[in-house]
């Protein structure tokens, strides 16, 4: 049984503040990726974007910070330290950053709209659970669900479409597995009420992860042998799609063009990938010059990840540009105090010109700070 963080406690199963896991690693802990791998066999580095230029955003005061997603246009969220110590939930508006006042604890903000909704996961202490809430204009709201469910968003659309799975929050008297009690499900909008998504034939479970211009939704489906990428059609009719070598994958961003992207499982590791609109897949991975590579977001020809490399910096992590299937890595962002040496990129957008990218650099400490790049 993989662990969600779900615990059992006074027989009542809850969902710990550690559940706040990233997309990847909820979707495919155990199956497909973020496992210790061993070096693929020697490579040639992969070269710098030398065009695109790295700023660090603003804090809270604090050391630490992590751009978690952005807007189409250019509003980004994520999570900072304050002077206090404390973590919270950050929007970023034109490179300026505010607190989002969310009454939770462990705050995890996913997915902000061109209109300034984000959502998110939280732990409530008082009622020993995670909550999905929605943010506008500075008014917090829990996502609907049903008596008995846990909701975990993951992406809202610019149409105010919500993507995310909903979690049992009940324990069953037979017992049955965590994934069973994991569906992936659709919000029509922050305040209507969700609606499962069918899982294929022969799974149990399923996350829902991102959500495309014209409602189609992205994910994963769980079953005995790891997990499977999968496209939901706006009217909810599920599509397996293929994965490298057959081991699995999940989509993680569908573009603005329709174009899915995400990761898929390889002997040596894991690969970016994107899937064409007839289901064909592509493996960007195979351009990243090492064993592990992930495609987080995608804008007309481009996706954004992370990836490693052989020795670039240590063999650490790197933010990851792929324009068709050459990869380039954005250089990590630096400044008087702070020295980035790695690093991922977690969204892409244009606005009026250049290329945004959005994510993070990290120092040899392993301290993070939120990352914005510009590529002419």
């Amino acid at each position: 049984m993989r662990d969600y963080g779900i615990s059992q406690k006074g027989g009542r199963r809850t969902v710990r503040p550690q559940a706040l896991l990233t997309a990847a690693l909820l979707a495919v802990e155990g199956a497909v990726v973020m496992m210790p791998i061993a070096a693929s066999a020697a490579q040639a580095d992969l070269p710098a974007a030398t065009n695109c230029s790295a700023r660090l955003l603003p804090g809270l005061g604090g050391r630490g910070s992590n751009a978690t997603a952005a807007s189409s246009n250019g509003l980004v969220v994520g999570i900072a330290d304050t002077a206090g110590g404390e973590s919270a939930p950050v929007l970023w508006r034109n490179g300026q950053a505010t607190a989002l006042s969310i009454p939770l604890q462990a705050v995890a903000p996913a997915s902000v709209n061109k209109d300034g909704v984000v959502v998110g996961t939280g732990y409530d202490p008082r009622q020993e659970m995670l909550v999905g809430w929605w943010w506008q204009n500075g008014q917090y709201h829990p996502l609907p669900v049903s008596p008995g469910d846990v909701a975990m968003p993951s992406a809202v659309s610019d149409g105010g479409v919500v993507a995310g799975v909903l979690v049992a929050s009940e324990d069953h008297a037979d017992g049955p597995g965590a994934d069973e009690d994991e569906h992936p499900a659709v919000w029509p909008s922050v305040t209507a009420a969700p609606r499962e998504l069918p899982l294929p034939a022969g799974v149990r479970g399923g996350h829902a992860f991102a959500i495309g211009p014209d409602g189609t939704v992205g994910g994963v489906a769980l079953g005995d042998d790891g997990g499977t990428p999968v496209l939901w059609a706006p009217d909810g009719t599920p599509k397996v799609l293929p994965a490298l070598a057959g081991r699995g994958g999940v989509v993680l961003a569908i573009d603005p063009s329709g174009q899915a992207l995400g990761q898929s499982a390889v002997p040596e590791g894991t690969h970016a990938v994107a899937w064409g609109a007839s289901g064909l897949i592509s493996d960007l991975g195979a351009a990243a010059a090492g064993p592990a590579s992930s495609a987080q977001a995608g804008v007309a020809g481009i996706a954004v990840g992370a990836g490693s490399t052989p020795s670039y910096r240590g063999s650490r992590p790197q933010a990851v540009m792929w324009i068709g299937k050459s990869a380039r890595i954005l250089p990590p962002g630096s400044d008087g105090q702070f020295t980035g040496v790695s690093g991922g990129a977690t969204s892409v957008s244009r606005q009026g010109g250049p290329t945004v990218v959005v994510g993070y650099s990290a120092a040899a400490n392993g301290l993070r700070r939120a990352t914005e790049w510009s590529c002419p």
